[in-house]
């Protein structure tokens, strides 16, 4: 819904309406600039020299992003530190805001805010609101084409549960931040399915962000913080695209099974019922348009990515160029996971952005 001039061939009716749909949004500017961005986990880093430095920053910038999101860790937002931890997040805006970027501002809670919203839903939201009292006193002063704010990264709660919070949230928040756009995402992993099931909310300036990652067998191979009993752990090397009739698809499979990890090889079977293709990707975010068209309520990709240590680069790199164009041709704007961590685009070999994926996500970028 961003980019009617960079769209490519194939586009339908609808992501022309998706596209032209949010000329008259409150904040267009700020949505305009939010069509690519990225994840800045670790700009917060204890150890300063791991932050992201002013030169990455900019080299990032001149490769065409435009939009940082800046996930704020809930357990600094609270206690006797939460003053130095607001202060450091007002500086690191303003340093983002004077490289040209916009900002949003992501809380990333864990499952702490969630585990609270199904226990106790009025304490939960009564905690949500005390946080963000905070972050919005701070920042209220930023123009709204520059800053807009999160609610709450993949909210571990009902959807039912979440879309009420979300609600009284947005009205606590509207009393600081009356024009500044609002963020907010389904509960869980903030997938498209479940956002095609609800209803916008009562707020006409707010973005829809939805994370994708499928297939997940794929984008997070060999990931291990699952535990011994996760399978995806033992997925490595896999390719993209892919189909379960492939040769080398089999020759994992029956590996998998000759090592004793039946559940690993079952798993990349059950992922592979349907293609690793581009065109398998389609019907995802046909999902976002169609809402989007649906309530006149622009819809952003704010997370997606692909785990670096055991994909193929070129698997790698054909990934986010196809999620990169799925979006870009219905207007959808996306921000990708992340900076410089596991899923990073900056090459760690010369700690600048690693220019085969500054090709698939930025190809002639001005």
């Amino acid at each position: 819904m961003l980019l009617a001039a960079a769209t490519t061939g194939g586009a339908s009716a609808s992501d022309a309406q998706a596209c032209a749909m949010t000329a008259g949004f409150a904040n267009a500017g700020l949505l305009a600039a939010m069509r690519r961005g990225v994840n800045l986990p670790g700009w917060d880093n204890a150890d300063e020299s791991r932050r992201p430095t002013v030169t990455q920053l900019a080299a990032l910038r001149g490769e065409g992003l435009s939009h940082i999101r800046l996930p704020l860790d809930e357990s600094r937002l609270s206690g006797g530190d939460a003053d130095a931890y607001l202060d450091l997040m007002f500086e690191e805006v303003i340093l983002l805001l004077s490289l040209d970027y916009v900002v949003s501002l992501d809380l990333h809670a864990g499952s702490t805010i969630g585990r609270m919203l199904e226990v106790d839903p009025q304490s939960g939201q009564e905690h949500l609101a005390a946080l963000w009292r905070a972050i919005a006193k701070r920042v209220r002063s930023i123009d709204p084409n520059k800053l807009a704010v999160e609610l709450l990264n993949e909210p571990e709660t009902g959807s039912a549960v979440w879309w009420e919070a979300a609600g009284r949230t947005i009205a606590e928040i509207r009393r600081t931040l009356p024009n500044h756009t609002i963020i907010v995402g389904p509960a869980g992993p903030q997938r498209h399915e479940i956002l095609a099931g609800l209803e916008p909310l009562d707020d006409a300036n707010v973005i829809y962000a939805i994370h994708y990652y499928d297939p997940f067998a794929f984008t997070h191979q060999g990931a291990d913080w699952g535990g011994a009993g996760d399978p995806i752990r033992y997925l490595k090397g896999l390719p993209f695209p892919a189909t379960l009739q492939d040769p080398a698809m089999q020759d994992r499979i029956s590996a998998l099974n000759e090592a004793g990890h039946h559940r690993a090889a079952q798993a990349l079977s059950n992922a592979l019922g349907a293609p690793w293709d581009e065109a398998g990707m389609a019907a995802a975010f046909d999902t976002m348009r169609d809402w989007s068209v649906k309530h006149s309520r622009p819809v952003i990709v704010n997370e997606f990515g692909v785990l670096l240590y055991f994909a193929p680069r070129q698997s790698r790199l054909d990934w986010l160029a196809a999620v990169r164009r799925q979006a870009e041709q219905r207007c959808i704007g996306w921000s990708h996971w992340d900076f410089q961590d596991g899923f990073g685009l900056i090459d760690p070999a010369t700690g600048m952005p690693d220019a085969g994926i500054m090709q698939a996500l930025t190809p002639g970028a001005d």
